[in-house]
């Protein structure tokens, strides 16, 4: 049988097509160079799209591993976007960065050919939500740049304001917020705050404790309860106060956090003091503050950690370790004995064992070191630890 050239040409073509469409298994990604991608993004005129990972990310990874590799999103990004990843922890990424102003991992940042910020968000997403996310990028009326300007154009319309918010505290701009949400309350008739929507302007944008915004919403929970719920403003009033303290924790910065820590107290709530405990004993530990971390939990510790065994195993890990107060340790060997008390483990017994033995009650810190191995032995574990606090207490 004899095969024409143009049978040889269309069989080609087939070939060719089917190879090509095989290639098309991953995103055209640019790897750690964004300033070769802005200049494509100028010779094609698509925008950039930007993933910042880190290696040790768990969501970057897991984003990499299905969603970047699933074909609706490979074909979206690669017919749509210049693609760029960058490593955030290597020069080039860090520079990056510090540029835009990226705080976290992973961020997906879009930009135009002029490095206008057009559209960011971060975290898992399904591939629907990504594509879903990446199109708003894309759209005009969606963009930053152009809610901004219809935010400015009538500071007053909470519409517009709502839409520039939700936009925002998605993105790298988030900061932005609060400054938002103090311009538009400003234009409100002061009779007319307490609506459901400015419930909702206000729970998407104040995001600081040192604002006035936050001062007016401890003023005023009960008029937003009416409007929201009690659960909800509550839930808003320990958001801020974990995310203001917990920005200071990062940085280490103790001065910003002993003050945000006097306004989250004026809040009142039960839930809020609970939870600046907490951030209190993660504070001082980091700083290595031993002094305010025994004060604090010497004030506390029956209060919001009674019932708590893990905090309270926690605590006598620090105090066996950092705290040698005679009067301070004797408070520590009862919260120890409560946390038997509430659950008889093998770390339970183990730190009771220990903080006996620091006080110099051997006799009492043997008969909990026993107990420990008891348990040890009994669930199969590893006696490495234990073996070695018996030598240290000299039994046999």
């Amino acid at each position: 049988m004899k095969i024409s050239i143009k049978h040889i040409f269309i069989i080609f073509l087939l070939f060719f097509v089917s190879f090509a469409k095989a290639q098309k298994t991953t995103i055209n990604f640019i790897e750690n160079d964004y300033k070769l991608a802005l200049e494509q993004s100028k010779t094609s005129k698509k925008p950039i799209f930007v993933m910042v990972y880190a290696t040790w990310c768990p969501h970057c990874n897991k984003m990499k591993a299905t969603v970047l590799k699933d074909p609706a999103v490979i074909d979206f990004f690669n017919a749509n976007y210049i693609n760029v990843m960058m490593d955030g922890e290597s020069p080039t990424g860090k520079d990056f960065m510090k540029k835009f102003r990226v705080t976290s991992f992973p961020t997906f940042l879009y930009l135009n050919e002029k490095e206008t910020h057009l559209y960011s968000t971060g975290g898992e997403f399904t591939p629907e939500e990504f594509i879903s996310e990446s199109k708003k990028a894309l759209n005009p009326n969606t963009q930053l740049p152009y809610l901004e300007s219809q935010f400015n154009d009538d500071i007053r319309n909470s519409e517009s304001c709502l839409l520039y918010l939700n936009a925002l505290r998605k993105s790298i701009d988030r900061d932005k917020t609060d400054e938002i949400v103090a311009k538009y309350l400003s234009t409100q008739p002061k009779d007319q705050l307490f609506t459901a929507i400015n419930w909702k302007i206000i729970a998407f944008g104040v995001n600081k404790l040192n604002t006035k915004e936050f001062d007016f919403v401890l003023d005023h929970q009960s008029d937003f309860a009416k409007v929201a719920s009690p659960k909800r403003v509550e839930a808003k009033i320990v958001s801020v106060v974990n995310q203001s303290l917990k920005h200071n924790m990062e940085s280490l910065d103790s001065i910003g956090y002993s003050k945000n820590r006097i306004l989250a107290k004026n809040s009142n709530l039960t839930k809020v003091d609970s939870l600046v405990f907490k951030l209190d004993l993660q504070m001082y530990e980091a700083c290595k503050c031993w002094d305010k971390y025994k004060q604090t939990t010497l004030e506390s510790v029956q209060k919001w950690a009674w019932n708590d065994y893990k905090t309270i195993n926690e605590i006598t890990k620090i105090y066996i370790q950092h705290i040698n107060d005679k009067e301070a340790l004797q408070s520590a060997v009862t919260w120890a004995k409560r946390s038997v008390e509430l659950n008889d483990s093998a770390e339970s017994n183990f730190s009771l064992a220990r903080l006996y033995n620091k006080t110099k009650d051997k006799k009492t810190a043997i008969t909990y070191a026993r107990k420990t191995k008891a348990i040890i032995v009994a669930m199969g574990w590893d006696t490495k630890e234990i073996d070695q606090f018996y030598l240290d207490l000299g039994i046999k």
